[in-house]
Protein backbone atom coordinates (compact mmCIF):
# COMPACT_ATOMS: atom_id res chain seq x y z
CA UNK A 1 0.00 0.00 0.00
CA UNK A 2 0.51 3.75 -0.45
CA UNK A 3 0.92 4.80 3.08
CA UNK A 4 0.92 8.59 4.26
CA UNK A 5 2.33 8.56 8.09
CA UNK A 6 2.28 12.16 9.78
CA UNK A 7 4.10 12.73 12.76
CA UNK A 8 7.26 10.30 10.89
CA UNK A 9 10.11 12.56 11.92
CA UNK A 10 9.61 11.57 15.60
CA UNK A 11 10.04 8.39 17.91
CA UNK A 12 7.09 6.43 17.36
CA UNK A 13 7.10 8.02 13.06
CA UNK A 14 10.65 6.60 12.54
CA UNK A 15 10.00 3.31 13.60
CA UNK A 16 6.60 2.92 12.02
CA UNK A 17 8.01 4.18 8.68
CA UNK A 18 10.96 2.13 9.08
CA UNK A 19 8.35 -1.24 9.92
CA UNK A 20 6.66 -0.68 7.01
CA UNK A 21 9.12 0.24 4.59
CA UNK A 22 10.03 -3.41 5.58
CA UNK A 23 7.23 -4.72 4.92
CA UNK A 24 6.95 -3.69 1.07
CA UNK A 25 4.64 -0.68 1.91
CA UNK A 26 5.32 2.69 -0.20
CA UNK A 27 5.63 5.10 2.60
CA UNK A 28 5.22 9.36 2.15
CA UNK A 29 5.70 10.51 5.52
CA UNK A 30 3.82 13.72 6.12
CA UNK A 31 6.55 16.54 7.42
CA UNK A 32 6.59 20.62 8.07
CA UNK A 33 10.07 20.43 7.10
CA UNK A 34 12.10 19.01 4.20
CA UNK A 35 14.98 16.94 4.78
CA UNK A 36 13.39 15.56 8.33
CA UNK A 37 11.78 12.51 6.75
CA UNK A 38 12.83 8.92 7.17
CA UNK A 39 15.43 7.71 5.10
CA UNK A 40 14.01 5.87 1.76
CA UNK A 41 10.76 7.82 1.94
CA UNK A 42 9.29 10.54 -0.34
CA UNK A 43 7.96 13.43 2.02
CA UNK A 44 4.78 15.42 1.72
CA UNK A 45 5.11 18.89 2.81
CA UNK A 46 1.96 20.36 5.06
CA UNK A 47 1.61 21.77 8.69
CA UNK A 48 -1.83 20.35 10.49
CA UNK A 49 -2.90 23.49 11.22
CA UNK A 50 -3.16 24.37 7.89
CA UNK A 51 -6.38 22.86 6.20
CA UNK A 52 -5.36 23.89 2.62
CA UNK A 53 -1.88 22.24 2.90
CA UNK A 54 -3.10 19.33 4.12
CA UNK A 55 -5.61 18.91 1.39
CA UNK A 56 -3.17 19.37 -1.35
CA UNK A 57 -0.45 16.77 0.36
CA UNK A 58 -3.24 14.46 0.51
CA UNK A 59 -4.06 15.02 -3.00
CA UNK A 60 -0.51 14.94 -4.07
CA UNK A 61 0.48 11.65 -2.20
CA UNK A 62 -2.57 9.62 -3.19
CA UNK A 63 -2.40 7.77 -0.18
CA UNK A 64 -4.29 3.98 -0.14
CA UNK A 65 -4.22 4.73 3.58
CA UNK A 66 -3.14 7.12 6.56
CA UNK A 67 -1.43 6.66 9.64
CA UNK A 68 -1.90 9.42 11.83
CA UNK A 69 0.23 10.01 15.03
CA UNK A 70 1.02 13.43 15.12
CA UNK A 71 0.05 15.44 18.01
CA UNK A 72 0.80 17.80 20.70
CA UNK A 73 2.48 16.20 23.74
CA UNK A 74 0.74 15.30 27.32
CA UNK A 75 3.64 18.13 28.64
CA UNK A 76 2.16 20.93 26.90
CA UNK A 77 0.56 23.72 28.76
CA UNK A 78 -1.51 25.31 26.01
CA UNK A 79 -5.09 23.73 26.00
CA UNK A 80 -6.14 26.04 23.05
CA UNK A 81 -3.00 24.06 21.41
CA UNK A 82 -3.87 21.27 22.14
CA UNK A 83 -7.00 21.14 20.35
CA UNK A 84 -5.57 22.94 17.41
CA UNK A 85 -3.53 20.59 16.85
CA UNK A 86 -4.52 16.90 18.23
CA UNK A 87 -8.84 17.09 17.46
CA UNK A 88 -8.62 20.10 14.70
CA UNK A 89 -6.19 19.34 12.54
CA UNK A 90 -6.75 15.71 12.91
CA UNK A 91 -10.96 16.83 11.72
CA UNK A 92 -8.59 18.33 8.33
CA UNK A 93 -6.98 15.19 7.71
CA UNK A 94 -10.02 13.08 7.74
CA UNK A 95 -11.82 15.75 5.43
CA UNK A 96 -8.77 15.57 3.18
CA UNK A 97 -8.31 11.60 3.40
CA UNK A 98 -11.72 11.30 2.33
CA UNK A 99 -11.48 13.99 -0.65
CA UNK A 100 -8.25 12.02 -1.89
CA UNK A 101 -9.79 8.54 -1.48
CA UNK A 102 -8.26 6.96 1.36
CA UNK A 103 -9.51 3.73 1.87
CA UNK A 104 -7.75 3.05 5.64
CA UNK A 105 -7.09 5.42 8.17
CA UNK A 106 -5.27 4.38 11.31
CA UNK A 107 -5.02 6.69 14.53
CA UNK A 108 -2.65 6.55 17.12
CA UNK A 109 -4.73 7.41 20.22
CA UNK A 110 -3.58 6.28 23.92
CA UNK A 111 -4.71 4.53 26.96
CA UNK A 112 -2.54 7.55 29.56
CA UNK A 113 -5.88 9.68 29.68
CA UNK A 114 -6.09 9.39 33.46
CA UNK A 115 -5.70 7.73 36.95
CA UNK A 116 -6.87 4.20 36.58
CA UNK A 117 -5.89 3.39 39.97
CA UNK A 118 -4.04 0.81 39.10
CA UNK A 119 -6.92 -1.30 37.38
CA UNK A 120 -7.20 -3.30 33.87
CA UNK A 121 -7.77 -1.57 31.28
CA UNK A 122 -9.57 -3.66 28.23
CA UNK A 123 -10.95 -1.81 25.38
CA UNK A 124 -14.74 -2.91 26.33
CA UNK A 125 -14.52 -0.28 29.25
CA UNK A 126 -14.80 3.68 28.93
CA UNK A 127 -11.41 5.04 29.76
CA UNK A 128 -11.22 7.83 32.54
CA UNK A 129 -10.35 10.64 30.86
CA UNK A 130 -8.97 13.48 32.84
CA UNK A 131 -5.67 15.96 30.72
CA UNK A 132 -6.78 17.78 27.83
CA UNK A 133 -4.11 15.63 26.18
CA UNK A 134 -6.12 12.93 26.60
CA UNK A 135 -9.50 14.40 25.97
CA UNK A 136 -7.82 15.38 22.64
CA UNK A 137 -7.19 12.04 21.54
CA UNK A 138 -10.61 10.87 22.95
CA UNK A 139 -11.95 13.30 20.82
CA UNK A 140 -9.88 12.21 17.75
CA UNK A 141 -10.97 8.64 18.47
CA UNK A 142 -14.78 10.22 18.41
CA UNK A 143 -14.32 11.89 14.71
CA UNK A 144 -12.70 8.83 13.56
CA UNK A 145 -15.66 6.75 14.11
CA UNK A 146 -18.08 8.99 12.27
CA UNK A 147 -15.96 9.92 9.34
CA UNK A 148 -17.03 6.85 7.28
CA UNK A 149 -13.32 5.87 6.82
CA UNK A 150 -12.13 2.09 7.33
CA UNK A 151 -10.79 3.40 10.75
CA UNK A 152 -8.83 1.99 13.12
CA UNK A 153 -7.60 2.71 16.92
CA UNK A 154 -4.45 1.93 18.28
CA UNK A 155 -3.89 2.90 22.11
CA UNK A 156 -0.05 2.51 23.56
CA UNK A 157 0.53 2.60 27.01
CA UNK A 158 3.75 4.56 27.80
CA UNK A 159 6.20 3.90 25.12
CA UNK A 160 9.91 3.72 25.67
CA UNK A 161 13.09 2.77 23.61
CA UNK A 162 16.27 4.12 22.08
CA UNK A 163 14.96 7.63 21.40
CA UNK A 164 11.63 9.76 22.65
CA UNK A 165 11.41 11.09 25.95
CA UNK A 166 12.97 8.03 27.11
CA UNK A 167 16.08 8.46 25.73
CA UNK A 168 16.16 12.23 25.66
CA UNK A 169 14.81 13.07 28.94
CA UNK A 170 15.29 9.66 31.69
CA UNK A 171 18.98 7.93 30.29
CA UNK A 172 20.07 12.12 30.65
CA UNK A 173 19.37 12.79 33.87
CA UNK A 174 19.97 9.69 35.57
CA UNK A 175 23.71 9.90 33.93
CA UNK A 176 23.84 13.15 35.72
CA UNK A 177 25.43 13.99 38.68
CA UNK A 178 23.24 13.77 41.96
CA UNK A 179 20.49 11.38 42.47
CA UNK A 180 17.66 10.86 40.19
CA UNK A 181 13.67 11.92 42.01
CA UNK A 182 11.00 10.05 41.20
CA UNK A 183 7.69 11.78 41.27
CA UNK A 184 5.80 10.55 44.34
CA UNK A 185 6.31 6.75 45.99
CA UNK A 186 6.39 4.77 42.16
CA UNK A 187 4.40 2.27 43.40
CA UNK A 188 1.76 2.93 40.69
CA UNK A 189 1.38 0.42 38.18
CA UNK A 190 3.11 1.71 34.64
CA UNK A 191 1.64 -0.40 31.26
CA UNK A 192 4.76 0.22 29.22
CA UNK A 193 5.90 -1.32 25.70
CA UNK A 194 8.62 -1.12 23.67
CA UNK A 195 8.48 1.04 20.20
CA UNK A 196 9.79 -1.42 18.12
CA UNK A 197 6.48 -3.62 19.45
CA UNK A 198 4.25 -0.34 18.43
CA UNK A 199 5.51 -0.10 15.13
CA UNK A 200 4.98 -3.78 14.88
CA UNK A 201 1.30 -3.48 16.54
CA UNK A 202 0.21 -0.82 14.13
CA UNK A 203 1.76 -2.29 10.86
CA UNK A 204 -0.19 -5.20 11.46
CA UNK A 205 -3.51 -3.46 12.24
CA UNK A 206 -2.87 -1.58 9.40
CA UNK A 207 -3.19 -4.61 7.24
CA UNK A 208 -5.29 -6.53 8.73
CA UNK A 209 -7.96 -5.29 11.11
CA UNK A 210 -11.15 -4.56 10.68
CA UNK A 211 -12.96 -1.30 10.01
CA UNK A 212 -13.65 -0.05 14.16
CA UNK A 213 -10.92 -2.53 15.63
CA UNK A 214 -9.83 -0.81 18.90
CA UNK A 215 -6.63 -2.30 20.02
CA UNK A 216 -4.33 -1.78 23.80
CA UNK A 217 -1.20 -2.14 22.93
CA UNK A 218 1.16 -3.26 25.97
CA UNK A 219 3.86 -5.58 27.07
CA UNK A 220 2.87 -8.98 28.98
CA UNK A 221 3.67 -7.14 32.11
CA UNK A 222 2.80 -3.98 34.18
CA UNK A 223 5.78 -2.34 36.11
CA UNK A 224 5.53 -0.53 39.20
CA UNK A 225 7.22 3.37 37.75
CA UNK A 226 10.02 3.17 40.60
CA UNK A 227 10.81 -0.55 39.43
CA UNK A 228 11.43 0.86 35.62
CA UNK A 229 13.84 3.93 36.60
CA UNK A 230 15.33 1.50 38.85
CA UNK A 231 16.03 -0.48 36.44
CA UNK A 232 17.22 1.90 33.58
CA UNK A 233 19.47 3.26 36.17
CA UNK A 234 20.66 -0.39 36.94
CA UNK A 235 21.57 -0.91 33.27
CA UNK A 236 23.22 2.22 33.22
CA UNK A 237 25.63 1.34 35.93
CA UNK A 238 23.93 4.28 38.25
CA UNK A 239 22.70 4.14 41.95
CA UNK A 240 18.70 3.86 42.46
CA UNK A 241 16.66 6.94 41.97
CA UNK A 242 15.24 8.67 45.07
CA UNK A 243 11.83 10.10 45.47
CA UNK A 244 10.48 13.08 44.85
CA UNK A 245 6.88 15.03 46.37
CA UNK A 246 3.77 15.06 43.87
CA UNK A 247 3.04 18.57 44.95
CA UNK A 248 6.51 19.80 44.27
CA UNK A 249 7.23 17.93 40.68
CA UNK A 250 3.38 19.97 39.90
CA UNK A 251 5.07 23.11 40.38
CA UNK A 252 7.83 22.28 38.25
CA UNK A 253 6.48 20.55 35.16
CA UNK A 254 2.53 21.56 35.88
CA UNK A 255 -0.22 19.16 37.09
CA UNK A 256 -1.34 17.08 33.89
CA UNK A 257 2.04 16.05 32.93
CA UNK A 258 2.42 14.66 36.65
CA UNK A 259 -0.81 13.04 35.98
CA UNK A 260 0.38 11.54 33.63
CA UNK A 261 3.66 9.98 35.46
CA UNK A 262 1.61 9.08 38.89
CA UNK A 263 -1.74 7.13 36.92
CA UNK A 264 -1.42 3.89 37.54
CA UNK A 265 -2.87 1.79 35.41
CA UNK A 266 -2.31 -1.82 34.19
CA UNK A 267 -3.33 -2.68 30.44
CA UNK A 268 -4.64 -6.05 28.74
CA UNK A 269 -2.88 -6.81 25.27
CA UNK A 270 -5.54 -9.84 24.98
CA UNK A 271 -7.33 -8.88 22.25
CA UNK A 272 -4.84 -7.77 19.50
CA UNK A 273 -3.16 -11.12 20.42
CA UNK A 274 -6.12 -12.90 19.88
CA UNK A 275 -7.13 -11.02 16.68
CA UNK A 276 -4.17 -9.80 15.13
CA UNK A 277 -1.49 -12.58 16.24
CA UNK A 278 0.70 -9.96 17.73
CA UNK A 279 3.43 -10.82 20.48
CA UNK A 280 5.47 -8.12 22.59
CA UNK A 281 9.41 -8.76 21.22
CA UNK A 282 9.95 -7.50 24.88
CA UNK A 283 7.54 -9.13 26.80
CA UNK A 284 8.32 -6.97 29.57
CA UNK A 285 10.73 -4.05 30.79
CA UNK A 286 13.35 -6.89 31.78
CA UNK A 287 13.99 -7.66 28.24
CA UNK A 288 13.06 -4.18 26.48
CA UNK A 289 15.22 -1.44 29.18
CA UNK A 290 18.37 -3.71 27.83
CA UNK A 291 17.94 -3.69 24.92
CA UNK A 292 17.10 0.06 25.08
CA UNK A 293 19.98 0.76 26.76
CA UNK A 294 22.07 -1.22 24.43
CA UNK A 295 20.59 -0.15 21.10
CA UNK A 296 21.49 3.85 22.88
CA UNK A 297 25.47 2.59 23.83
CA UNK A 298 25.93 1.01 19.87
CA UNK A 299 24.43 4.70 18.39
CA UNK A 300 26.07 7.58 21.11
CA UNK A 301 28.65 8.01 23.37
CA UNK A 302 27.17 7.94 26.67
CA UNK A 303 28.98 9.64 28.99
CA UNK A 304 28.86 8.82 32.88
CA UNK A 305 29.64 11.68 35.45
CA UNK A 306 31.07 10.59 38.47
CA UNK A 307 27.97 10.63 41.47
CA UNK A 308 28.94 12.51 44.79
CA UNK A 309 28.32 10.50 47.78
CA UNK A 310 24.87 11.09 49.13
CA UNK A 311 24.23 14.31 50.91
CA UNK A 312 26.45 16.33 48.76
CA UNK A 313 25.17 18.28 46.35
CA UNK A 314 26.48 17.17 42.95
CA UNK A 315 25.23 20.29 41.28
CA UNK A 316 21.70 19.44 40.64
CA UNK A 317 18.72 20.36 42.26
CA UNK A 318 18.83 20.99 46.35
CA UNK A 319 19.76 17.89 47.91
CA UNK A 320 21.77 16.53 44.89
CA UNK A 321 18.51 15.37 43.29
CA UNK A 322 17.16 15.46 39.93
CA UNK A 323 13.46 15.10 39.40
CA UNK A 324 12.49 14.40 35.67
CA UNK A 325 10.75 16.81 33.46
CA UNK A 326 8.25 14.35 32.15
CA UNK A 327 7.26 15.96 28.57
CA UNK A 328 6.54 12.44 27.71
CA UNK A 329 3.96 11.46 25.55
CA UNK A 330 2.62 7.56 25.18
CA UNK A 331 3.81 7.80 21.35
CA UNK A 332 7.42 9.31 22.22
CA UNK A 333 6.07 13.17 20.78
CA UNK A 334 5.10 12.03 17.18
CA UNK A 335 5.06 15.69 16.75
CA UNK A 336 8.49 16.17 17.69
CA UNK A 337 10.47 17.11 14.61
CA UNK A 338 11.97 19.59 17.41
CA UNK A 339 13.86 16.42 18.58
CA UNK A 340 17.72 16.71 19.31
CA UNK A 341 20.39 14.45 18.72
CA UNK A 342 20.54 11.93 21.38
CA UNK A 343 23.76 11.81 21.34
CA UNK A 344 24.24 15.33 21.70
CA UNK A 345 22.04 15.03 24.40
CA UNK A 346 23.46 12.10 26.14
CA UNK A 347 27.20 13.14 26.07
CA UNK A 348 26.60 16.93 27.38
CA UNK A 349 24.43 15.28 29.88
CA UNK A 350 21.66 17.82 29.20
Amino acid sequence: MRVLVTGAAGFVGQAVCGELLARGHDVRPLVRRPGSEPAGTAAVLADLTDEHAVRAALAEAAPEAVVHLAAEIASQRDVKRIHEVNVEGTRRLLDAARAAGVTRFLFASTVVTGDAHGQLLTEERPLNVETAYGESKQAGERLLAESGLHGIVIRPGHVYGPGGWYAEEIVPLLLRPGRFAVIGRGENWWDVVHVDDVARAIAMALEHAPAGAVYHVADDEPVRLYDFLALTAEELGRKRPRRLPVTLARLAAGRDPVRAVTRSARTSNARIRRELGWRPMYPSAREGVPAAIRALRGETSMTVVDEPADGEDGGAAAGGEVAPRFSQHPQGDPVAEREQDVGDRLGSGA
